[in-house]
C-alpha cells in the first residue's frame, strides 16, 4: 500500500524539520516543506500531496487559513491545522475551511499521530460518502423515472425525468408548489393519507397504479413509490413516478385482441356445430318429410271424403295441426343449418321496431303486461333485411311476454350512441329470469326451457342478428327478469343518414 504523502507547511524551519522527522518515523512520506503559501502552492502542483498539515500564522500576506481554503475547493485536499493560538475569531475563520483536525502547538508524537489517523479516516468516510452521493444524484437525475422529493408540503427537488412527465421543462417551474396540485380531486383525500403514513411510519410504499394531472390539464397513467427520507438534514418523500400510458395501451390492446379471439374462436365451434347439425339435418330432412305428407294427405282425404262426427274432426284437425308444426320445424332446422343470404336494403330500424311493438301490444293486452317504448326518433337508416329484423325482434318479446304471463314491464328502447358508432336496442322484461349457468345456452340449437318449445327461436335470432354484423348480449337474473342488448356498429355514418 503506497505511503500517505504530507505536505508540511511551516515557516519555522526547525520546527517543521522536526515534525518531517516524526512523520516519517509514524511511516508518512513528506517530500517537501514549505514555509509560504505561494511556495506550498506549488509544492501541491509538483507532488499532489494527500494532507497537508499547516500552521495557521506564516510569513506573506496570506495565512494558512487562506491556504487551506484554496487547497479544499481547487484541489480536494483536507487540511490539519497547527498552531499556538487559540482565540475565538482564528478558530471561527479556520472552521470556515472545514479542516480535519486543530493541534495546539507545542504538541507530542502520539498527538500528531492521533489526529493524523483520525483525520485521514475521516476523510476517506467523507470521499465514499461524497463519492455515494454522487454517483445517487447522477442515478436520479439521469433515472428514466420521474423523481421528487417533498418536505414540509413542498417540491424541493425534481429530475429531468419527473419535469417532463408533468409537462414543463423546467424544474423552477414545480419546485416550491405541493405535489397534491398534480393528483385528481377524486383520488386527494387517499394521496394525503399515504403521504402521511409514510412520513409517520417512516415506511415506503411499493409501486401503485395512480393518475396524475400534467400542468396543461391532461391525465396519464402511473405507478408511484413513496420512500421516506431525510435531505438536508429534514424529514422528507422521495415520490417515484412511472409512466405506464404505454403499458396500459399494450394491455388494452392485448385484451381486445384476446376478446376478438375468443370471439372468433366461439363462432368457429359455432358454425362447426352448424355445419355438423346441417349435414344431419339434409340427411333425415327428406325421410321425416316424406311419410308426414303422407300422413297429411290421407287425413285431409279422411276428413273429405266421409262424413264424420264432431269428435272425429276435432282428431283429424290435431293430426292436419301437428304434421304442419312438424313441417315448420323442418323448415326452421333447415334455414338454421343452411341460412340463404337475404337481401339488405337501406332501412330504418325505428319502424320495424314500432311494427313488432304494435303487433304484440294485443298479448301485452291480454296479460297485463305494461309495454313501454323509448325509440330515438332520429336513428340513422343502415343496409338491412327489415323482415328478418322483425322476425328477431319478434321472438324476443314473445320470450319476454312469456316469461311474464301474470303482468310486469316490457321496455323497449333504441338510441344511436355518436360516441361509439353503433345503434343499441334494449329488450328489458320483469319476467323470472334464467339461471345465470344456463345463460351460456340459450343461443344453442334445441335448447329451450318451454314444454313446447323447439329451442331454434333464439338461435334463429342471433344467426339474423349476426347477418347484420350486430353483437348480442344477454343479462339475466332469477326473478329479477332478463335484458337483451342488441348492437349494430355503423360505418361511414354520413353515406347512410336518410
Amino acid at each position: 500500500m503506497p505511503k500517505v504523502k504530507v505536505l508540511v507547511v511551516e515557516d519555522e524551519r526547525i520546527v517543521a524539520k522536526d515534525i518531517q522527522s516524526t512523520l516519517k518515523i509514524l511511516g508518512y512520506e513528506v517530500p517537501a516543506i514549505s514555509s509560504s503559501v505561494q511556495d506550498a502552492l506549488a509544492m501541491i502542483e509538483e507532488i499532489h500531496p494527500d494532507l497537508l498539515l499547516v500552521d495557521i500564522v506564516l510569513k506573506g500576506e496570506q495565512d494558512g487559513i487562506e491556504l487551506a481554503q484554496k487547497a479544499r475547493i481547487e484541489y480536494k485536499i483536507p487540511t490539519i491545522y497547527l498552531t499556538a493560538y487559540e482565540d475565538e475569531e482564528t478558530l471561527n475563520r479556520a472552521k470556515l475551511t472545514e479542516p480535519l483536525g486543530y493541534i495546539l502547538k507545542p504538541f507530542d508524537e502520539r498527538d500528531l499521530r492521533t489526529n493524523l489517523e483520525m483525520a485521514l479516516y475521516k476523510h476517506k468516510m467523507e470521499s465514499k460518502l461524497t463519492e455515494s452521493e454522487l454517483r445517487y444524484r447522477l442515478l436520479v437525475e439521469h433515472s428514466p423515472d420521474g423523481i421528487a422529493i417533498q418536505s414540509e408540503d413542498k417540491i424541493i427537488f425534481m429530475n429531468n425525468a419527473a419535469v417532463k412527465l408533468l409537462g414543463e421543462s423546467e424544474p423552477e417551474k414545480l419546485l416550491g408548489q405541493s405535489i397534491m396540485n398534480f393528483i385528481p380531486p377524486e383520488n386527494l383525500e387517499l394521496a394525503k393519507e399515504k403521504i402521511q403514513y409514510v412520513n409517520t411510519h417512516r415506511s415506503t410504499l411499493p409501486f401503485l397504479e395512480e393518475q396524475i394531472i400534467k400542468t396543461n390539464g391532461s391525465k396519464i397513467d402511473v405507478e408511484v413509490a413513496l420512500v421516506p427520507l431525510y435531505y438536508e438534514g429534514k424529514p422528507a418523500t422521495q415520490i417515484i413516478f412511472r409512466d405506464i400510458t404505454e403499458r396500459k395501451r399494450a394491455e388494452k390492446e392485448l385484451e381486445d385482441a384476446y376478446s376478438e379471439l375468443k370471439k372468433t374462436q366461439q363462432a368457429l365451434i359455432h358454425n362447426e356445430k352448424l355445419a355438423a347439425l346441417g349435414r344431419f339435418s339434409a340427411g333425415i330432412a327428406h325421410e321425416i318429410r316424406n311419410p308426414l305428407a303422407n300422413i297429411s294427405a290421407s287425413a285431409q282425404y279422411c276428413a273429405s271424403k266421409y262424413d264424420l262426427d264432431q269428435q272425429m274432426k276435432k282428431h283429424f284437425e290435431v293430426i292436419l295441426r301437428n304434421t304442419e308444426n312438424a313441417n315448420r320445424i323442418i323448415r326452421e332446422l333447415l334455414d338454421f343449418t343452411s341460412p340463404r343470404e337475404i337481401a339488405l336494403t337501406s332501412g330504418n330500424l325505428a319502424e320495424v321496431l314500432n311494427h313488432v311493438c304494435d303487433l304484440v301490444k294485443p298479448r301485452c293486452s291480454k296479460y297485463n303486461i305494461n309495454l313501454m317504448k323509448k325509440i330515438g326518433d332520429h336513428l340513422p337508416c343502415f343496409p338491412m333485411n327489415a323482415k328478418k329484423l322483425g322476425e328477431a325482434f319478434m321472438n324476443f318479446l314473445s320470450n319476454a311476454i312469456e316469461a311474464m304471463l301474470e303482468g310486469g314491464n316490457l321496455n323497449v328502447q333504441a338510441y344511436y350512441s355518436e360516441k361509439d358508432k353503433w345503434i343499441v336496442v334494449n329488450f328489458q322484461d320483469t319476467g323470472y329470469g334464467i339461471d345465470q349457468n344456463e345463460l351460456s345456452k340459450v343461443f344453442e340449437p334445441f335448447y329451450t326451457t318451454k314444454e313446447s318449445g323447439t329451442g331454434l327461436g333464439l338461435s334463429l335470432a342471433y344467426n339474423i342478428i349476426k347477418t347484420h354484423s350486430g353483437e348480442l348480449f344477454i343479462d339475466s337474473k332469477i326473478g329479477q327478469g332478463t335484458r337483451i342488448q342488441v348492437t349494430f356498429p355503423l360505418k361511414n355514418i354520413q353515406e347512410m343518414k336518410a
